[in-house]
């Protein structure tokens, strides 16, 4: 008779981590900390309470009326002065590959102000739109920094920057579980293990994986451990509400710090 293990070697859903491991590598986890504490100099103090799920009001359509709304809601949570800003909703790019990134956003500086643009097929799933604008609001808020320059940052460090400045003014709930896209059903959840995605591990092929934002799920996740210490807080209510792979993260970014006695 034949094994039914599949062959030799741990399963990697069934691998389990070491308690007390950073989640990330050892290279991203000491960039991740140094820009939180560079985002603390340069913006004061952590903002009190993140954005969650839901946080789009109902009735929310998608049209110019309602993004320009959103835009100030967003704005609100993350102290970014948005009356300048005019918003521009754009056509999906033609030709592109489902499941590759693309740009669904943008933010520039044009002769008669600044301009957010929002691929506005991204609206159908209301919280990702969400997402997309606090990233491109931490564009804005970025903007004119004189010590940015100082960074010296490429472009690709620069974009996730503003990822990690999402989370520093408290939409980072909501850009980590976009940075996923794995929606879950309800009543059914799982914990990624051994490097395996949610949809890997639940088998979906309904619809290709999405993919938003520059840092990974797990990085998001650590960024949020470390933003939740740095509030005085171990253990928040929300934590619920992130997807199965940030959670994971989150968790055990929490439990890192914990064993590094900070």
């Amino acid at each position: 008779m034949g094994s039914d293990d599949g062959g030799p070697g741990p399963k990697p859903w069934l691998r389990q981590q070491e308690r007390g491991t950073s989640p990330v590598h050892e290279r991203d986890r000491v960039w991740i900390e140094r820009r939180l504490a560079w985002c603390g100099q340069e913006f004061g103090p952590a903002t009190t309470a993140p954005a969650l799920p839901g946080f789009v009001p109902q009735g929310f359509d998608g049209t110019q009326e309602w993004a320009e709304e959103l835009v100030r809601r967003v704005g609100a949570v993350m102290g970014a002065d948005v009356g300048p800003i005019r918003v521009r909703l754009v056509e999906p790019v033609p030709g592109t590959t489902p499941g590759r990134r693309h740009r669904v956003g943008e933010y520039r500086e044009e002769d008669d102000g600044p301009v957010i643009e929002l691929d506005r097929s991204v609206a159908a799933r209301p919280d990702a739109f969400a997402a997309l604008i606090a990233h491109e609001l931490a564009h804005a808020r970025l903007a004119g920094r004189p010590n940015l320059a100082g960074l010296r940052l490429t472009h690709a460090e620069e974009e996730r920057l503003t990822d990690l400045l999402t989370v520093f003014l408290g939409m980072g709930v909501l850009t980590a579980n976009a940075a996923d896209g794995y929606v879950r059903t309800a009543g059914f959840t799982v914990t990624p293990l051994g490097g395996l995605g949610d949809w890997e591990l639940t088998g979906r092929r309904d619809e290709p994986p999405h993919h938003m934002g520059y840092l990974k799920p797990s990085e998001f996740g650590y960024a949020l451990s470390c933003w939740t210490l740095a509030r005085g807080e171990s253990s928040p209510p929300w934590a619920g509400r992130l997807v199965p792979s940030v959670r994971s993260a989150f968790t055990r970014g929490l439990a890192y710090r914990a064993a590094r006695g900070n």
